[in-house]
Formats: C-alpha cells, structure tokens, sequence
C-alpha cells in the first residue's frame, strides 16, 4: 500500500519509491522475519560442517558409493584370470555346464565397469559443491530479502530529487533503519510495537536452534532422532498433546486410568442401587417378569 497504491492514490503513477524509503518499509514490515537471521546463519554453518565431514576421503558415503568401483574391479580381475579361477572351480565341484558368455558379452560387461567405477564419487563431489554453493548464498537471506524486494521497485540514483518519499516526490532524507524487531523503534514509515514479537516466528526460531543442536550432535558421531522440531516446542517434554491442546495434526486423547464404573440401569435413569441389590437383579427381574404373567393369566 505504501509503495505503490499511496502514490497512485495522490496523483503520482509515474515516480517509484526512492531507494532508502522502500527499504525502510520494507524493514519495518518483515521485522519479525529478520530476527532469524541469526539461527539460520548458525543452521547454514552447521549444515557446512556436514558437507565437509562427507567430502573427507574416510566418509561413510565415499565408502558406501565406491563400492560399485571395487566390484566392478573384482569382476574385470576375475575376467582377467578366468583360466585361474576355472581350474580351481574344476578341481572343487567337477566339470561344470558350457558357458554362453561371448567375448562380446565381455567386453560389454568391462566397458559398463569403467562407467560404473568413475560416476558415484564425481556425482558426490558434484553433489556436495552444489550444496554448499547454495548454503553460502542463502545464509544472509532473511537480512537480504527487504533489499531484494524493493530492487524492481525503487527508483534509481539518477532519480534520487524526483522519487516518492512516503509524502509527495522529492528527496527523502531519514537514515534506513537496522535489521530485525529491536532496530524498529524509531523506523518512520512503519509503526511497529517492539514489545510483540511475533509468536510464529518465535516458534521458528525456537525450531531451528533444535535442529542445529541435532545436527551439532550427529557431527560429533552421536545418534540423533531427526522427528518433527514442532513436536519439541510443546512443551510438555514428549512432544505429545492432550484432547483440545494440539492445534494441529492428529488428536491423541489420554486414556482413562480411573476404576471403570458399573452401572446397574442406563445411566439417564435416575434409579439408585444400595447395598447388594445390584447383585440380585437378575433373580428380581425373573420375579417380576412371573408375578406379571400370572396376573394376565387371570
């Protein structure tokens, strides 16, 4: 509203926004979202360290995705010493059945190992330079994203006297503010309550400190169980809730633990039973269903 529909408002469609205003409003309106930066800094660093421990030559995937090489090299050896195996396998278990494996066949087996054996630990080099080139471009986001988002709107430095300040076109002079809810209290474009954080992005944050110490966990070898982070800020230590307490996903209603209560009639009949009548009201009802009998009978 302040960028775009305010001037058009006032007559002024052809000036944009000037550059320290945009980011003024746009600071004061993701203010909240800012306060992660700092968590999601620490989220980026970690996931670096576990790029880094899979890019050591000693890394559980490097064992695991250089497996296809060693079989495919246990293979082209045995097909190089195949007279040496044959006679071994001719001495133990006798003349085996004719083989219909072609030179062709072979040949064609070689050349799919040497594809095999140069592809999983390129993919993995590959694979692991993509992430961390991403990480690194993504850990200022949240400081960044007002920036960015008045890039396309803004006027440019040659319109710096001829651009929408908030009041009409002209030059506009407040400082652009810090980032984050703290940095907001003298912002001039937005009104913001510094004292209301909000929840949500609280909630946020609160997640991305468990996952860092999860992942700070299984980098020092440790097992971690990487469940839902929203069943860890419930507050109730097992992450479960109650009846009316979850506000989202599946209800888990607590089982009564009470004496279950037996009721002698429907509990909507306001009869009681004392003492050990309960007991007899089988033999009371046979009685009643008799006398009741005889007396149609007459």
């Amino acid at each position: 509203m302040k960028l775009t529909y305010c001037p058009h408002c006032s007559g002024v469609t052809i000036a944009k926004p000037c550059s320290n205003y945009c980011k003024n409003v746009m600071k004061g309106c993701l203010a909240n979202q800012a306060d992660l930066d700092s968590e999601w800094r620490n989220l980026a660093d970690a996931m670096l360290e576990v790029v880094d421990k899979l890019s050591r030559p000693y890394s559980v995937d490097s064992v695991v995705l250089s497996l296809p090489k060693r079989i495919a090299e246990a293979i082209l050896y045995m097909q190089d010493n195949r007279n040496t195996f044959n006679n071994k396998v001719l001495q133990a278990c006798g003349s085996p059945a004719q083989s219909s494996v072609t030179e062709d066949q072979i040949k064609r087996g070689r050349n799919t190992a040497d594809e095999v054996s140069s592809t999983p630990e390129a993919q993995l080099e590959k694979l692991l330079s993509d992430v961390s080139r991403m990480l690194r471009d993504m850990m200022q986001y949240w400081v960044h994203l007002p920036r960015k988002l008045c890039v396309d709107r803004e006027s440019g430095p040659s319109e710096v006297d001829r651009c929408w300040n908030g009041m009409n076109v002209d030059r506009y002079l407040p400082d652009v503010m810090g980032d984050g809810l703290a940095s907001q209290i003298n912002n001039p474009e937005v009104e913001i309550d510094i004292t209301k954080p909000d929840m949500t992005v609280r909630k946020q944050i609160m997640q991305l400190k468990i996952m860092i110490n999860r992942l700070k966990y299984a980098i020092n070898g440790n097992d971690v169980d990487f469940q839902d982070t929203s069943d860890d800020i419930s507050g109730s230590g097992s992450g479960m809730c109650v009846d009316e307490q979850c506000t989202r996903g599946p209800r888990l209603i607590a089982p009564n633990t009470e004496k279950p209560k037996v009721y002698a009639y429907q509990p909507g009949i306001k009869k009681v039973v004392n003492g050990k009548s309960s007991q007899n009201l089988p033999c009371v009802s046979l009685y009643l269903l008799s006398l009741v009998t005889v007396l149609l009978r007459r």
